[in-house]
């Protein structure tokens, strides 16, 4: 597992694994992140997973992190647009939505997931007209709007859009979706 923290540009060597971006909520979503990078190292031991999180050298993760050029990125946001694009057409984007984490609530004043679901619609956008994106998304039936979100989604893209209701089956979708012969 090599991970790609934010502003640091890394080499992605096709032949040691696939890139996941994970995305969804960051404050107030608990660390989804970390379990979901040691879940798919429990399928995938080589793999490449952009993670948006600002950890430090006390993340259990951290000692993971890819090996490239830090700073390389003036701002976040040039890093992830730039994972994320790599991402969604040679490894998959992975969307996980947490319902807010009542310990450790997001700060605001923006509702929770912002980002988040503005993003989501980008994707589901670009889907309607774009082939070859891998998205996936999965979530926590508890996220507020998750019906909402499905719904635009199957009747954006004219078919029953799947959401999966737990990171495993998220996990397990994403990894399908790098298949050649996946839809």
């Amino acid at each position: 597992m090599k991970i790609i923290l934010p502003k640091t540009r890394v080499e992605i060597d096709p032949n040691y694994g696939p890139l996941f971006y994970l995305m969804g909520p960051i404050r107030g979503g608990g660390d989804w992140q970390r379990h979901c990078c040691r879940m798919i190292e429990s399928r995938i031991p080589n793999f490449y997973a952009a993670v948006p999180c600002r950890w430090t050298e006390f993340h259990p993760l951290y000692k993971y992190g890819a090996t490239g050029t830090p700073g390389a990125f003036a701002r976040q946001l040039n890093w992830e647009r730039y994972y994320i694009e790599l991402a969604a057409k040679t490894g998959c984007l992975l969307f996980w939505l947490p319902a807010e984490h009542h310990a450790a609530k997001h700060p605001g004043p923006e509702p929770y997931a912002m980002d988040t679901r503005g993003e989501l619609g980008e994707w589901r956008g670009r889907m309607m007209h774009e082939r070859g994106q891998r998205v996936v998304i999965g979530g926590e039936p508890a996220f507020h709007g998750m019906s909402q979100i499905q719904r635009n989604f199957s009747l954006a893209l004219g078919y029953e859009f799947p959401i999966y209701p737990s990171l495993d089956a998220t996990i397990t979708a994403a990894i399908a979706a790098l298949s050649p012969t996946a839809p």
